[in-house]
């Protein structure tokens, strides 16, 4: 008999999916991990992006977009916990764009936004839930936001080397 890894996903409210599966691609922050049977028990914290299952022969089977969250892998098991899914074929760029358009909270417009970004061939890392973790007010950062504190932080240093080069010079 062929191995398997049992897939389960779930969100907050429900199970939403339950399969044997031959393998399944997740989005893990800093890479996509495929998680094969007989893998290493590991725990991985996900990122916004595709979560594929694919067939015995490496071909795809599903895919779905998710929210982010955190995977256990122990014993041919693979919980996902995340936030929420949407089936891959359920949404296409034009729905998205209007879901960014109309979200109400900056969870979800990052969330239809990286499903656009995703469907018009564009792929990058939104590390979403290490700045959700990383922000101990308890308020998560808008995009902007974020980029405002990282150009701050810049000129902070760009500050800090010119008096640091300035006091070097007066003491030659």
């Amino acid at each position: 008999m062929e191995k398997s890894v049992h897939l389960t996903v779930a969100v907050p409210d429900r199970v939403y999916l339950k399969e044997n599966v031959a393998s399944v691609i997740l989005p893990a922050v800093r890479a996509d991990v495929n998680i094969l049977p007989d893998r290493a028990p590991s725990i991985f914290v996900l990122d916004f992006g595709v979560l594929q299952i694919l067939n015995a022969n490496g071909s795809l089977k599903q895919r779905y977009f998710v929210q982010s969250g955190v995977a256990e892998i122990a014993d041919n098991n693979c919980k996902v916990m995340i936030q929420g899914i949407l089936p891959f074929d359920d949404i296409n760029p034009h729905m998205a764009k209007k879901r960014v358009e109309a979200a109400e909270n900056e969870q979800d417009r990052l969330f239809y936004q990286m499903i656009l970004d995703y469907l018009r061939g564009i792929r990058r890392r939104y590390l979403r839930t290490l700045n959700l973790f990383s922000d101990k007010s308890g308020v998560p950062k808008t995009h902007e936001e974020i980029v405002a504190d990282i150009k701050a932080e810049i000129e902070e240093l760009k500050q800090h080397n010119k008096e640091n080069s300035s006091n070097e010079e007066k003491e030659a």
